[in-house]
């Protein structure tokens, strides 16, 4: 009789410690969580070692590079486990670049203007990327993440415009790839449903095929691949 009490005494004292522990462990047990949201943001493109073979007028260290100011604006999709989770947008942007030609000495066509040489072009695109991230701060209301991924930039060709100023040919076109990769790696603060990303694509792909003169039945090859540092603001839900 007392040996059945003192029995039934140490399991009503352990239940709930047992129950305790059995909630603890639930808790931390990570769930599957799915957000969404909506950001926008400036972009700005640097040009990896580009090369231009517009017969004999090249590309070189005193052509200068414009970065002009790019926008983005995308939906974006995030699924979480933990501290890691996989992203996913489709953002829609346009970017702006120009090359000067001010100073260069490797003219070798009569027509082209000294000091005035320029290309600027302009560009429509959707920009997919598929990106793991790792919380490496995740308190109550604020968080910072790290994540990287490849993304894939599709140019709208037909749509791009592009400025040949005092080129010795008339009518050129640039032949721009309509795909385009890149390798991304990137910062990202949150507070609470307000969040800020900081991000480097780094091309992986040539953006261009050729220059081409339609006029003149001229082809010219230029090369050159894309790096993109982009900051962008927005909301998660």
């Amino acid at each position: 009789m007392k040996k059945g009490f003192a029995i039934t005494v140490c399991i009503l004292l352990l239940l709930p410690c047992c129950i305790t522990a059995h909630e603890k462990g639930k808790e931390k047990k990570p769930k599957a969580i799915f957000n969404a949201g909506f950001k926008a943001g400036f972009q700005a493109i640097t040009y990896n070692d580009p090369e231009f073979n517009i017969d004999g007028y090249t590309y070189n260290k005193s052509t200068i590079q414009s970065n002009r100011i790019g926008y983005s604006i995308a939906p974006f999709f995030r699924l979480s486990y933990g501290r890691l989770y996989l992203q996913t947008d489709a953002a829609f942007g346009i970017t702006r670049h120009s090359f000067d030609f001010t100073d260069s000495n490797t003219a070798t066509i009569e027509n082209i203007v000294p000091n005035s040489t320029v290309y600027e072009l302009k560009t429509y695109c959707l920009q997919v990327p598929l990106l793991i991230g790792y919380d490496i701060l995740k308190k109550d209301g604020y968080g910072m993440s790290i994540f990287t991924g490849p993304r894939t930039k599709f140019i709208f060709t037909a749509q791009s415009e592009q400025k040949f100023k005092h080129f010795a040919y008339e009518g050129l076109e640039e032949v721009l790839n309509d795909k385009v990769y890149y390798w991304e790696i990137g910062l990202g603060v949150k507070i609470y449903n307000v969040f800020f990303d900081f991000v480097y694509d780094l091309g992986l792909t040539d953006t261009s095929k050729q220059i081409i003169s339609e006029k003149e039945g001229k082809a010219f090859s230029i090369k050159h691949r894309d790096n993109i540092l982009s900051f962008s603001v927005g909301m998660i839900f």
